[in-house]
C-alpha cells in the first residue's frame, strides 16, 4: 500500500469505536478481498482444474463463491459454495452433494469431508451485507 492509502485507512480506523462499526470494516475488507484476488494465486488449486472451471461458473455466481474468493482450501470444505446451496435458504453447510461430485471424486482423494471456513458463503455474506448497508 501507498503511504497516503495507509494514511486514509489509519484514520478510518480511529473511527471505529463499537461493535458495529468493527462489524461494518470487517464486510467491506471481505469485499475488496474478492475483487483484489489475482488469478495467479491458486492456492490448493494449483496444478489442478478448479470446481469453478470444471462447471464453467458463470461470472456473477464464481466471484461471489467462497470456493473462488479463497482458494487455499478445496470446494469441499467450505460452507456456503454455490453448489450446497438448496432452493429453501439453508446456508449451504451440507457435504451430502459433494459425495458424488465430479470435483470432490477427481481431487478429494477418498479422504472424509470435513467442513473447515465457515460464515463465508452466499447466504452468509448477502445478509451481512445488508445489515451494514443498515448500520452505516
Amino acid at each position: 500500500m501507498k503511504e497516503k492509502e495507509i494514511e486514509q485507512a489509519k484514520k478510518l480506523l480511529e473511527r471505529v469505536v463499537t461493535v458495529k462499526g468493527t462489524s461494518g470494516v470487517e464486510g467491506i475488507i471481505e469485499d475488496v478481498k474478492g475483487k483484489v484476488f489475482t488469478e495467479t494465486e491458486m492456492g490448493y488449486w494449483e496444478g489442478k482444474t478448479s470446481c469453478w472451471e470444471m462447471f464453467r461458473c458463470p461470472d456473477a455466481i464464481k466471484n461471489e463463491c467462497p470456493a473462488f474468493k479463497d482458494r487455499s482450501i478445496p470446494c469441499w470444505q467450505m460452507e456456503g459454495t454455490y453448489c450446497k446451496l438448496s432452493d429453501n435458504g439453508k446456508r449451504g453447510d451440507s457435504t451430502d452433494i459433494c459425495q458424488n461430485c465430479r470435483v470432490y471424486k477427481r481431487w478429494g482423494n477418498g479422504e472424509p469431508i470435513e467442513l473447515k471456513l465457515f460464515g463465508k458463503g452466499f447466504n452468509t455474506v448477502s445478509a451481512e451485507k445488508q445489515q451494514t448497508k443498515q448500520t452505516v
